[in-house]
């Protein structure tokens, strides 16, 4: 068994990144990161996290955000999604079926009946669909 000095291994499911533009509605979305700051990604793009539900509406460039980077969290659907759906991103940053070629970011734990409801989620990072 390995012994580990120090604390270079971060077992959190949460990272604090600076914000490279204005976000608003930033409430339970994906980013992505842009030049070395969080920001909304492209279409079924890979992500960096979700931000948590406790994020503030609105986000000022340069402000920090708090991003869930793995395991169950809460994600913002952006249209009628199914449990067991894999899922990635809009470019807005919010849950959808992940199609080819988008990244899947997780599964759906919950199902959504319209966009703007909140999925249970497990975030896989699970590399690009075929």
């Amino acid at each position: 068994m390995t012994t580990y000095l120090g604390t270079s291994i971060n077992e959190s499911s949460t990272i604090v990144l600076e914000v490279g533009e204005k976000l608003e509605n930033a409430r339970g979305i994906a980013l992505a990161i842009k030049n070395g700051k969080a920001g909304k990604p492209e279409a079924g793009a890979n992500i960096i996290g979700i931000t948590i539900l406790e994020t503030e509406d609105i986000i000022k460039e340069g402000e920090e955000v708090d991003l869930q980077i793995k395991d169950i969290g809460k994600w913002v659907a952006a249209e009628e999604i199914s449990m067991g759906t894999e899922l990635a991103t809009d470019a807005e940053g919010k849950a959808v079926a992940a199609k080819s070629g988008d990244f899947i970011v997780g599964v759906a734990l919950s199902s959504a009946s319209k966009a703007g409801t909140w999925l249970k989620v497990q975030i896989t990072k699970s590399g690009y669909k075929k």
